[in-house]
């Protein structure tokens, strides 16, 4: 298992818009990594192709 990252789109903390952010998770590949992000952080909110960090 490997770590992987990706900016996600989160609720902004005044409660109004979305901010951007990066977050990681432990997954074997990164179509499961983009899997755990999307059931995590909703559909459509991850920005980016997770990429391996480590």
């Amino acid at each position: 298992m490997d770590r992987y990252k990706a900016t996600v789109r989160v609720q902004a903390p005044s409660g109004y818009g979305k901010v951007t952010t990066w977050a990681e998770v432990q997954a074997s590949d990164p179509n499961m990594a983009r899997q755990l992000l999307e059931a995590q952080y909703g559909r459509g909110n991850v920005v980016s192709v997770p990429v391996c960090c480590g």
